[in-house]
């Protein structure tokens, strides 16, 4: 089973690193992260060797936590989840598809530009009833007589719109057609005639301008940058999730081994009130006192057992273990342990480094963009429309295709042409409505910006104040877990010699159960709380060497070296 479960998580990580790593560097990446997994798996059997702890770079006294024989193990730090998550968390997963589906988006802009040939073919046979005697003749009897016509129509088209809005148009026409009955007046029956045409038509007023037509290849590209600053938010947050899952996790684990470290002493002097009621020194009182004391810790300990399994499945949650059969029912071992170093943290220079590096702003600076593109747009729109049209066009006629053909391209037959076309709406109330509405949007855009930065201001300074919180806790905490330290002490020395009762022993057990927990939750809260601060200030990613890499995450090689 321990190799088994090695080998699918080594497998699991290695199909992520490939599906996300460039072709060019793959070789390197799999050696530099095959290094990793070696720190990352360290399964060891529950009952290893104190040899074999040392071996792999274990402290064997590290962990105090008992855990049943049939259990599998994993040692992870903070670090370790922390890259299984950028690998396998399904928020980052669909994140990642973002950039990707924008890229589309740009190319589908881009796509105006694409030329278009359009070719039809058409056969018509018409029977008309004809008034003319120059076609009919005396044979009429001076009647409307039936005259028929078959035509055979060729039509190919190649058109091209540019930047600046002008259309260039190259069309082919070729026509045959037989008559019946034929005017004496007619050169050729059947005829085939045809003509070959260039004309370019360019917008002066409306859809003119370079920074008009492509204006939609501008908004698709911020949003192609939306996107890519919607996945760093989201793996910010993946992270502030997995250090916070990690540490709460470190949290009952310490809960546990405190609640131990209580129930031994519990049992003890159980132990002790059982000799002292045999040998008549204690009432058998006391006895019952202890027992009672013990069932209740006893019933703690399955509470807190019941809490390690919960922040566990929180953790493997975000690192999407829990769904995989194997990996779901391994015992996680956090090795990173919460410790109190002060850090000097300033709310001016912490808002200064937020408002620089989070990605809500930048991705509102691009809403703001857009919105500013699209009321350049609305307001091209309050134009008339003036085309100016020119072109040229070769004609060709004679009996046959080929020969109609050589004749157009001869150019014997030349027109050219030029036109000006206006078109002026009267009202425009729909245009000058969304002219109207663009501008609104803009100004809500830039409202919303306002909004955005306002929360982050606010979120460091309630991030800021939680860690001097948690500071001082430590502190408080501290000199409380010593206080009940010293008065468990007297509580057994007065009990020893007769004046206190199991009773008030087992109240000071409890009390510094809570000053001992209280502690540690303040330890681990401090240590969220710098994470906590990392992540709205927006600076998580590079404290992990986190690399947002255009369409994916990617850790640099200090952090896998590391």
């Amino acid at each position: 089973m321990f190799f088994k479960l090695k080998s699918i998580l080594v497998i699991f990580i290695f199909l992520e690193l490939m599906i996300f790593t460039h072709n060019s560097d793959v070789d390197a990446k799999i050696k530099d992260y095959g290094k990793a997994l070696s720190d990352i798996l360290k399964v060891s059997s529950p009952t290893g060797s104190v040899e074999d702890a040392e071996e792999n770079h274990e402290d064997p006294k590290k962990n105090n936590v008992e855990f049943s024989n049939d259990m599998k193990f994993l040692n992870m730090t903070l670090k370790d989840s922390i890259i299984l998550a950028i690998h396998n968390n399904y928020e980052i997963k669909i994140a990642k598809l973002g950039p990707l589906m924008a890229r589309k988006d740009i190319t589908v802009a881009k796509s105006e530009f694409d030329p278009t040939l359009k070719i039809t073919g058409k056969i018509e046979d018409s029977e008309l009833p004809s008034n003319s005697g120059v076609l009919l003749g005396a044979s009429s009897g001076g009647k409307p007589a039936r005259f028929e016509r078959d035509t055979k129509t060729i039509d190919a088209s190649l058109e091209k719109l540019f930047s600046t809005g002008a259309i260039f148009t190259l069309g082919f026409n070729i026509e045959r057609s037989d008559v019946n009955p034929v005017s004496i007046f007619t050169l050729e029956n059947p005829v085939t005639q045809g003509y070959i045409e260039a004309k370019i038509t360019q917008p002066l007023l409306k859809k003119a301008g370079i920074f008009n037509n492509r204006s939609d290849i501008y908004i698709a590209r911020n949003n192609k940058k939306k996107s890519i600053l919607a996945l760093k938010e989201t793996a910010i947050g993946v992270i502030d999730s997995v250090q916070t899952a990690y540490w709460e996790l470190v949290k009952a684990i310490e809960e546990l081994r405190v609640r131990k470290k209580s129930l031994e002493s519990a049992e003890d002097l159980l132990r002790k009130n059982k000799i002292q009621a045999k040998v008549g020194t204690l009432a058998p009182i006391e006895v019952l006192v202890a027992e009672d004391g013990v069932a209740k810790k006893m019933n703690d300990i399955i509470e807190t057992e019941n809490n390690i399994k919960n922040r566990e499945d929180d953790l493997k949650l975000i690192m999407n273990l829990s769904s995989n059969s194997i990996l779901s029912d391994v015992e996680i071992i956090p090795l990173d342990k919460a410790s109190f170093e002060t850090k000097n943290v300033t709310l001016d220079d912490s808002i200064k480094i937020a408002l620089v590096n989070r990605p809500e702003l930048f991705k509102q600076g691009l809403d703001i963009a857009n919105a500013r593109i699209a009321v350049k747009q609305k307001r091209n729109e309050l134009l008339p429309t003036l085309d100016a049209e020119a072109g040229i066009r070769y004609n060709g006629l004679s009996d046959t295709y080929g020969n109609a053909v050589d004749r157009v391209f001869s150019e014997d037959f030349q027109s050219q042409f030029f036109g000006l076309a206006l078109e002026v709406p009267l009202g425009n109330r729909e245009a000058r409505s969304n002219y109207s509405k663009a501008k609104l949007e803009a100004r809500q855009s830039v409202l919303n910006r306002n909004k955005i930065e306002q929360k982050i201001v606010v979120e460091v300074r309630t991030a800021v104040r939680e860690i001097n919180k948690n500071a001082e806790s430590i502190k408080a905490t501290v000199k409380a877990r010593e206080l009940a330290q010293e008065r468990l002490e007297a509580e057994e020395m007065k009990f020893k010699v007769g004046r206190s009762t199991s009773l008030e022993v087992l109240r000071a057990q409890d009390n510094l159960t809570t000053a001992e927990g209280k502690a540690v939750n303040a330890l681990v809260n401090y240590q969220i709380s710098l994470g906590a601060l990392d992540a709205k200030m927006g600076t998580i990613l590079q404290n992990n060497d986190i690399i947002v890499e255009d369409e994916s995450l990617a850790i640099s090689n200090r952090s896998i070296s590391g």
